[in-house]
């Protein structure tokens, strides 16, 4: 057997594993967009978060009638609840509005959004077959707006994608005829297929969307490095704006004012 021969075997089972465990479920954030409208560089005191809408047309699941309106109903309150719950570590203090209930006027934020689309694959296909097979998908569009004004003007959108991924399920600890103990890791991925679902995509979702805004404020100039986060951003790897002790960068420092002009009596005096 050539040299060549020898190390085939072993260089495609770690490509192969490699890919097993390169990829899991996850949600990013597929783009931020900023409207014309700038609200005051300042954190809000409190954001309220809307009931979101749905497109029907990309609402996969196995459910019609009084079963689909129960589901929509719980995947909503499911949203807004954990926004909610994430908002006031990194953005500002929230609470639910009900929809096309009367808003406050001040210095007040209105996170809306829709679910662009929501496929809820297969708990077990995702379990014993994995790499793809019966995954989850949910896309949302999100809209913030500022409710300093007489109307509700958005101000920024933020865009995102996710699901289960091509996570391996139960066959890719087959690897480990392979590559040996590295293929044991495949198990934690067997675990998270059956933790996989609509319910942890919207989990993920809200956390993706905290760290954006949180971001946002930071761009702004209305928080501090060591107060922000940032989102994982599709097809690029992570790059959080992280609090110190869970990032080794130095922080950024803010831009600083040019210095006034000295005139000559400043100078007669140094």
């Amino acid at each position: 057997m050539s040299i060549f021969s020898a190390c085939r075997v072993p260089l495609l089972s770690a490509a192969f594993s490699a890919l097993l465990l390169s990829s899991c479920a996850s949600v990013s954030v597929k783009e931020v967009v900023r409207t014309p409208h700038e609200p005051k560089a300042q954190i809000p005191e409190k954001v309220f978060v809307a009931p979101f809408e749905f497109d029907d047309v990309n609402l996969r699941v196995d459910r019609s009638g009084a079963d689909l309106k129960n589901f929509k109903f719980n995947l909503r309150e499911l949203m807004t609840r954990n926004l909610v719950r994430r908002l006031p570590r990194y953005v500002a203090p929230a609470a639910t509005v009900a929809e096309n209930a009367p808003l406050p006027r001040g210095n007040y934020w209105l996170v809306s959004g829709k679910f662009d689309r929501v496929s809820q694959g297969s708990r077990i296909l995702r379990s014993v077959v994995g790499l793809g097979a019966g995954g989850t998908r949910m896309d949302t569009t999100i809209v913030v707006s500022d409710l300093s004004g007489r109307v509700p003007i958005p101000f920024l959108r933020i865009v995102t994608t996710g699901g289960s991924n091509i996570s391996p399920g139960i066959g890719g600890i087959a690897t480990f005829f392979f590559s040996g103990p590295m293929a044991l890791t495949n198990l934690f991925n067997v675990v998270d297929g059956v933790r996989s679902g609509i319910t942890f995509d919207t989990i993920r979702t809200t956390r993706e969307v905290n760290a954006a805004l949180s971001e946002y404020l930071y761009h702004r100039g209305a928080i501090r490095y060591e107060n922000a986060s940032g989102p994982k951003r599709l097809g690029k790897l992570p790059d959080r704006i992280a609090t110190p002790d869970r990032s080794k960068r130095p922080a950024p420092k803010h831009p600083q004012p040019p210095a006034a002009p000295t005139t000559r009596t400043d100078r007669e005096r140094q």
